[in-house]
């Protein structure tokens, strides 16, 4: 009896928790405790908001392949995931959302339907194609589709869905006006591909502008800004001449919104290129009450990027101290448009400067590290060398602002114009005006390169971001809109995450390692000159003296204890990193069971004393 009563025990205590599991999977999968750092199971304040807010009904098809799933645990399991949400998606919709889960088996109406509706199949191994994706569409006109959910996208899920939601629930788009000389409508390399016959893609930060905006884009000689303009964007601007000038002042003077990406070094164009590398706003910027150092470039080394070199080895990716990685301790963490933004790239970013007397008022967004110093916008050409810029940089202290917001009272750059009706599109010059505008000092950002990974997918373009840029754009364009559903939404869940203490850990040993290096290296080589110096003085007979020959042995004595002491430098470099990881490793793989064990132990042992005391208690 004493062991058929805990053997009982634990066969009721396994039925009951596959009883639970059961249960809990069928009728409880819509609650759920989220333990994710950045809560990314949880819906945002911003989904909240549009759910409740939706002006017309919208028919939600999911088309879930689950019987052909059933097969494949990844795709049934993300799935049940996308399922989850959009029912989570629906219950906050109040009755707002008809969702249908639709199971298109292999040669039925359903799979006809999910083709009709523009979904892509996941062929399988037996020739039928698994089907893993939504369309959607409102009680007018509108419709919408995500043809397949890919699982480099899963940590923006509600995202994805919520944006298409959004997209049916708008009734018409803001106008944008664009301003620039980079190619965002072709993209890095689309002329070549367009001569080559291959189609150029756009930006992806412009297909997501497009998305949001009825977009014009200026010409180069354009002279007034289009009347209805909502948002005027400016990015990398040709060099303007003042009548174009004067109509951008006119227009953030009446109250027009503005995002500027302005840059002393666009790398994101060809040296060759007709464009200037550098761009600016004349005197627009200072009557806005601020300045950019000219021709000048920020470089960060707590910031900088990682950057391949070519070959193998540890030495082939090194710190750039010119491309920065901005990370939540740099970025204003009270503005709405960047509080939930962690992380963003820039390459060769100017700086700014508020000016004494200014009648605006300059918030920071984005600024450097106060390990940081300007370095001249040539030191960006070619290519540079990461090793003698870090050597070069002798810190101040200060921390430069990468990007700021200019708001408040501010007067025309342009007191004296007389008028000019075509320009000024009134008969009166407006002399001062309550502005609003953001200005960021590099245009690079914008480029693909710089903070997504992108591939195509059966004819998808499948982005996936490893900064948030694209996030940092669309907020701002949002939020100086007046629109700020979706700005806690798009910074959630980044492809990439970095290892802040591993990072630190590094930089620090390259640091040491840079400087030991040059020194042991500059031994190295008057060790040599003397080597050859040496061996060279033999006179014609080629014989050196005893002294000669004893001092020639010393020196290759020291050259060998030279690159000895290299080698030792360059292993040096990973012993931290190697002993982090060797430490985390430990306690992931030994001491976390030791402790569930001994937990588990303790346990036991607390129930076999409970029991003893009453089986004592029963005896008596």
């Amino acid at each position: 009896m004493m062991v058929a009563k805990p053997f009982m025990m634990i066969v009721m205590g396994f039925a009951f928790f596959m009883s639970v599991t059961v249960i809990s999977d069928r009728y409880l999968r819509s609650y759920k405790i989220d333990f994710s750092e950045d809560q990314l199971y949880t819906l945002s304040d911003g989904s909240k908001h549009i759910l409740s807010n939706l002006e017309e009904d919208i028919q939600i098809d999911f088309y879930f392949s689950r019987s052909l799933a059933s097969a494949y645990p990844q795709f049934l399991e993300y799935g049940k995931r996308i399922e989850d949400m959009l029912r989570t998606l629906n219950d906050k919709a109040a009755g707002s959302i008809d969702l249908a889960i639709i199971d298109p088996e292999p040669f039925s109406e359903n799979e006809d339907r999910a083709v009709e509706a523009g979904l892509k199949g996941l062929p399988l191994p037996d020739g039928s194609m698994l089907y893993l994706g939504v369309s959607a569409r409102d009680m007018l006109d509108g419709d919408g589709v995500i043809p397949v959910f890919t699982e480099e996208r899963e940590s923006f899920l509600e995202y994805d869905l919520v944006k298409l939601i959004n997209s049916l629930n708008s009734q018409t788009k803001p106008k944008m006006t664009i301003v620039s000389s980079l190619p965002l409508t072709i993209g890095a390399g689309g002329a070549q591909a367009m001569m080559m016959g291959r189609p150029a893609q756009p930006y992806v930060i412009y297909d997501q502008l497009s998305e949001a905006y009825t977009i014009t884009d200026l010409a180069d000689d354009f002279v007034q800004i289009p009347s209805g303009t909502d948002l005027l964007f400016v990015a990398h601007p040709p060099a303007l001449n003042d009548d174009q000038l004067f109509a951008i002042d006119q227009y953030v003077l009446k109250g027009g919104r503005a995002l500027i990406f302005l840059d002393p070094h666009a790398e994101s164009l060809n040296p060759q290129a007709p464009s200037p590398l550098a761009s600016n706003l004349g005197p627009l910027l200072k009557a806005w009450g601020l300045t950019m150092a000219e021709n000048q470039i920020v470089g960060d080394a707590m910031l900088a990027q990682r950057v391949s070199m070519g070959g193998y080895g540890p030495n082939s990716v090194k710190d750039y101290i010119l491309w920065l990685a901005a990370t939540p301790s740099t970025i204003d963490g009270d503005d709405p448009a960047t509080a939930n933004v962690q992380s963003l790239n820039f390459a060769s970013a100017g700086a700014l400067k508020p000016l004494d007397g200014a009648l605006t008022n300059l918030t920071p967004l984005v600024t450097s590290s106060n390990t940081a110093m300007l370095y001249d916008a040539g030191r960006a050409l070619g290519i540079p060398d990461p090793d003698a810029l870090i050597l070069d940089l002798k810190p101040t202290g200060e921390s430069f602002i990468l990007a700021a917001r200019i708001t408040g009272l501010a007067k025309t750059a342009f007191p004296n114009r007389s008028q000019d009706a075509q320009i000024l599109q009134t008969n009166s010059l407006v002399t001062s005006g309550q502005i609003n505008v953001v200005i960021t000092t590099d245009s690079d950002m914008l480029e693909d390169r710089f903070w997504v990974q992108s591939q195509d997918l059966m004819g998808q373009r499948l982005i996936v971001p490893i900064a948030g840029n694209g996030s940092y754009v669309l907020n701002l364009a949002d939020h100086i809109m007046g629109s700020d559903s979706m700005l806690s939404l798009r910074a959630r869940g980044l492809g990439r995450r970095p290892f802040d203490v591993v990072n630190d850990i590094r930089r620090k040993a390259e640091a040491n390692y840079l400087t030991e290096e040059k020194r042991l290296q500059e031994e190295m080589q008057r060790v040599e000159t003397r080597l050859v110096e040496l061996e060279t003085s033999g006179g014609a007979s080629g014989l050196n003296s005893p002294a000669q020959e004893a001092e020639i042995e010393q020196f290759r004595a020291q050259l060998l204890e030279t690159r000895k002491a290299l080698r030792a430098v360059k292993r040096d470099l990973r012993r931290d990193i190697d002993h982090l990881g060797r430490t985390l490793a430990i306690i992931n793989i030994a001491l976390v069971p030791f402790l569930v064990m001994v937990f588990g132990v303790v346990s036991l042992l607390r129930l076999d004393r409970k029991s003893q005391r009453s089986q004592q208690h029963n005896s008596f």
